[in-house]
């Protein structure tokens, strides 16, 4: 549809001058040679005026419209990953950008996003909450793309979905967690009740247990289905959190947006370990985030453009995992010399048996999409 090189087609009457002048001289030499070639002279450049009239239609930049996740921008986390994405492909392909905001509730509204679609050749839409919104305005704009990321969407012809086996790296940072406790007691603290933030909290549960089968592992959700303020109470993750270190969990794996910023510092308080999530927030309290669960939003959002602007839109769902580099653990530059390289191998080993399925997954979200794969 759209592609990088554009900026040419995006300036028709220049393309349009260079070409009159080129046939111009052409015709001139002839006419020199033959003075009957006058009328051959005018329609040449007719017919090459008539060629490149369509080129006009695409000098209009192309618009792509980007609906956040709950609390918007400034997560240091999912929303701030996706842009990331998003303006890297905005760089290569220079489309204007809009981004909404959802209000506090964490959703929006139809006539928000259609508002959106009117302006929009392209929309994005991050987060479960957007899922039914999604189909009724695609539905509505059935000449528009969408993409969904981290909600998957099939059967609908102009919508692609950027799905994370969150399950595969959550089952790694269990793994980290089930071998470094001291206490046998590991927590998890979520955002919202909902089946993607569920797939994190089954994956760190069976990983735990797979390295030590007695690991107790307590849970806690900050809002419960539907509610997503439970991504952007950075105050509430910081209180659960301190209950469950209190109650001998010294790990807490946190899949909760900005609340998990409350956990994390919570961790650092009492001297106990934090798992971050989303992007590499190791950083945030150094020494303290044990590693973090990294699912390359921005690669998505990337790739999902990419292929629009290419040419190359393929509706259904697109995994991103461990076999594709979709889903990490962080390189835990701050906490690697306090884990052991056995610990360190077994992860590797681990990580390997998971992307060759010798360990068996299945999980609450389990589906019988049509499975893309991202490009190595």
């Amino acid at each position: 549809m759209f592609s990088k090189y554009n900026y040419f087609i995006l300036c028709p009457s220049i393309k349009f001058f260079i070409m009159y002048k080129i046939i111009d001289h052409i015709i001139n030499s002839q006419f020199i040679l033959m003075k009957r070639a006058v009328p051959m002279r005018n329609i040449l450049l007719f017919i090459s005026l008539l060629l490149l009239l369509p080129t006009t239609s695409f000098a209009k930049v192309p618009v792509v419209g980007f609906v956040t996740g709950v609390f918007g921008m400034g997560d240091l986390s999912f929303n701030d990953m996706t842009y990331g994405g998003i303006r890297k492909a905005q760089q290569e392909f220079g489309f204007k950008l809009i981004i909404v905001n959802p209000s506090k509730t964490g959703k929006s509204t139809l006539e928000d996003l259609t508002a959106l679609a009117d302006q929009s050749d392209i929309i994005i839409f991050l987060g479960a909450q957007h899922k039914q919104l999604t189909r009724q305005v695609a539905k509505i704009y059935p000449n528009k793309k969408f993409i969904s990321i981290d909600v998957p969407i099939d059967g609908v012809p102009n919508i692609s979905s950027a799905i994370f086996k969150q399950y595969e790296g959550s089952f790694l940072a269990g793994a980290l967690a089930g071998y470094m406790t001291k206490t046998h007691t590991v927590g998890f603290i979520g955002g919202a009740n909902i089946p993607t933030v569920q797939q994190f909290e089954q994956g760190f549960a069976d990983g735990a247990k797979y390295a030590e089968p007695n690991t107790e592992v307590l849970v806690e959700y900050a809002s419960p289905a539907e509610d997503f303020s439970g991504f952007s109470a950075p105050q509430k993750g910081y209180n659960l959190a301190v209950k469950q270190y209190n109650n001998n969990a010294d790990i807490i794996f946190t899949a909760a947006g900005l609340t998990g910023n409350g956990v994390i510092e919570a961790a650092r308080h009492t001297g106990n370990y934090a798992i971050g999530v989303d992007s590499d927030q190791d950083s945030f309290a150094k020494g303290t985030v044990l590693t973090s669960m990294i699912k390359r939003l921005d690669t998505a959002a990337y790739k999902e453009l990419e292929a629009v602007m290419n040419n190359h839109f393929s509706p259904g769902i697109t995994y991103y995992g461990l076999n594709n580099g979709g889903v990490s653990l962080s390189k835990m530059k701050y906490t690697r010399a306090k884990i052991s390289d056995e610990i360190l191998k077994k992860i590797d080993i681990i990580k390997d048996k998971i992307i060759k399925d010798e360990i068996p997954i299945v999980t609450k979200m389990q589906n019988n999409y049509t499975k893309n794969t991202m490009p190595q």
